[in-house]
């Protein structure tokens, strides 16, 4: 989930680099990269943001996880997040990721064109009660 967060673009290039550098592998490693600075770009124009620096903020909260799949060098799985619509109305969502053990530590599998638009699905009440939540704290 770590890695999730710091690929987003409102974390700012001194965070998103290194982390698609390091932790982000995959055919669609270079086309996450590209997508992601893009994306940065684009915010920090009408925000006024200096070059390096943070955008905005998250209005994400991670909720849980449900695992798919488990083999001592590759993870599937699923997040549950909550975030406002465009009303300021929280919505669950869950999103498919894939992690594959390389180099000593979990690297993350860049989703298809290097964008989450294709793994993100809503997430009804029912779907989201069978997610593990994540403890505040621990």
């Amino acid at each position: 989930m770590h890695i999730v967060v710091r690929v987003n673009p409102q974390v700012g290039p001194t965070v998103f680099d290194p982390t698609l550098g390091t932790q982000v592998v995959g055919t669609d490693a270079a086309a996450m990269r590209v997508q992601v600075a893009q994306a940065y770009d684009e915010l920090r124009g009408p925000a006024g943001v200096t070059y390096g620096q943070p955008v905005g903020r998250l209005y994400a909260t991670l909720l849980g996880y449900r695992i798919l799949s488990y083999t001592d060098d590759e993870v599937a799985l699923r997040l549950l997040t909550e975030a406002p619509d465009a009303s300021g109305t929280p919505v669950a969502f869950s999103t498919e990721l894939r992690l594959l053990w390389s180099g000593g530590d979990w690297g993350l599998v860049a989703p298809a064109g290097g964008t989450f638009d294709q793994v993100v699905t809503a997430a009804s009440p029912a779907e989201a009660a069978i997610f593990l939540p994540f403890i505040a704290g621990g």
